[in-house]
């Protein structure tokens, strides 16, 4: 009797058990903390070009030094794109000797992959490009392709990964039916889970500007640090006023106030005084509302004090909420690939934190749920490490996933 092509994908995927690994262990062995991913990069690009001999590979840099790797697994007719994303960039490290296992080492102990990176992101990363290579070697009949984004940049929301791509136009809408997959691990204490919704994340500093005077003759200038906190007190205003805001899935929008930064020496007024916030907003919420209440503040403190003074600068790299509703079929695909490798079900949830699946969904329409592996209370941790059983479990996943969305008998 025929095999199934589900059984097929999955035997597969046992058989490269040690190259998946080995593929893993080489990545998170090779240092690439946000700009410096040129090596990583390169590693991809050769692998994918001369050994898994993915279709249209190509390195993508917007800059030189920063690279973004694309390929393709090519289908037979004009079926949709399902497009696959991930990230090379990872958080710095720390002291090393804080790490039981050295950061970079790549250990393998008692079924867990330790290193950083090895959960935020490089394994779902790996793991999608992975899965295109399994469905290449087995030469399944696609009606449309598959497409990898392996990006730099994502750790600072930077310009030059997945946003220059799709500036570029690498990455668009060209079928009715395109869908994604962002690759970002998933799994919690509940287990895993698939997540449809995330809140966005704008970043803004305000310079406050005072006037330089002796501490002892203090009526001679303006206190930039006294003025920045009217502007704080301004700010918990703001963000109680925005708590009232409703999103089904997750927790009300906030304002965190991380840093101020002010003064010269402590017998002098400061002239300076910068208040840095990070905002986490609500699918509904626009970047433009959030500045504007921003300017609002500032303006209404300068109607009311001569002497406030500020100037609001926007931090690059606006990640925008997403919300692709529990109504999708890429969803629905994930949760049947992940019931068919695990027997279990795959709960939709909400995150709030962001991903670079965000910038896809405004950008071109295209709905991106994020699945990956690894634990996400790991992500930049010390003794960062993912379980390989988690990676294999992704890998057949995404192979299924891209069955059951392309496959020309599924």
């Amino acid at each position: 009797m025929e095999m199934n092509k589900e059984q097929l994908i999955l035997n597969k995927v046992e058989e490269k058990r040690q190259d998946i690994i080995d593929f893993v262990q080489k990545m998170v062995q090779i240092p690439s903390v946000t700009n410096n991913e040129a090596a990583i990069g390169d590693a991809f690009y050769q692998d994918m070009k001369e050994k898994m001999h993915l279709d249209d590979v190509q390195m993508i840099e917007a800059e030189p030094g920063h690279p973004n790797i694309i390929a393709r697994v090519k289908g037979q007719g004009d079926g949709p794109t399902l497009t696959f994303n991930g990230h090379m960039d990872v958080i710095f490290e720390g002291p090393a000797e804080d790490w039981t296992y050295p950061p970079y080492s790549g250990e393998i102990v008692d079924g867990k992959l330790y290193g950083r990176g090895s959960v935020d992101m490089k394994s779902g990363t790996c793991s999608s490009v992975l899965a295109a290579w399994i469905i290449k070697e087995l030469g399944l009949p696609l009606k449309g392709d598959v497409q990898l984004t392996v990006v730099c940049d994502e750790e600072i929301c930077g310009d030059r990964g997945i946003c220059y791509l799709l500036k570029e136009g690498y990455v668009k809408k060209e079928h009715e039916n395109d869908m994604g997959i962002n690759c970002e691990p998933t799994k919690c204490k509940g287990g895993q889970r698939v997540v449809v919704a995330h809140k966005g994340i704008l970043r803004a500093h305000f310079h406050v500007h005072g006037k330089n005077a002796h501490g002892a003759r203090p009526w001679l200038g303006i206190n930039a640090i006294e003025k920045a906190a009217k502007l704080v007190n301004r700010i918990h205003l703001l963000e109680e006023q925005i708590k009232v805001k409703h999103h089904p899935m997750l927790e009300a929008p906030s304002i965190l106030i991380a840093m101020m930064k002010g003064g010269q020496a402590l017998n002098m007024l400061p002239s300076e005084c910068t208040v840095s916030v990070t905002r986490r907003m609500l699918p509904g919420e626009s970047k433009e509302e959030a500045v504007a209440q921003y300017q609002k503040i500032i303006d209404d403190l300068a109607a009311e004090d001569s002497d406030f003074k500020a100037d609001l600068e926007i931090y690059p790299g606006f990640r925008p909420p997403m919300d692709i509703g529990t109504d999708n079929e890429i969803t629905r695909i994930v949760q049947k690939a992940y019931q068919t490798v695990t027997g279990k079900e795959l709960p939709m949830v909400a995150e709030e934190g962001g991903t670079d699946a965000t910038f896809v969904v405004e950008a071109t329409g295209i709905p991106m749920p994020v699945f990956g592996p690894g634990d996400v209370t790991l992500c930049a941790a010390l003794d960062e490490a993912v379980e390989l059983e988690d990676i294999i479990m992704a890998v057949k996943v995404y192979a299924l996933a891209i069955y059951y969305a392309l496959g020309m008998d599924a």
